[in-house]
């Protein structure tokens, strides 16, 4: 069975222990992860414009943002849980 340890250790390189703090690598580190950030941010923007834009047009005849101004939760959930599934779906590309 998978725990989640077991999964985050298959994608994370090991933790190496140092007896020093060396302030250049923390920095190049740190930046590394700022920067993975901010590109997997613009990755899921991307990818969530071109999956509700999808979505609009697998719904025809039907205005979810006007369906949403007028306070449908249904569609708000719909919504909800397409984005999700999106999402989930680029987590596991990105963590690859």
């Amino acid at each position: 069975m998978l725990t989640l340890a077991s999964i985050l250790a298959q994608s994370l390189p090991p933790i190496q222990p140092q007896n020093t703090f060396d302030p250049v690598n923390f920095l190049v580190n740190a930046i590394a992860a700022l920067l993975w950030s901010i590109v997997a941010a613009l990755i899921f923007v991307v990818v969530v414009a071109v999956a509700m834009r999808l979505f609009n047009r697998l719904t025809p005849g039907m205005n979810e943002i006007e369906e949403l101004r007028k306070g449908n939760i249904a569609v708000a959930l719909v919504m909800l849980g397409f984005i999700l599934s999106v999402s989930a779906v680029v987590v596991a590309v990105l963590l690859k």
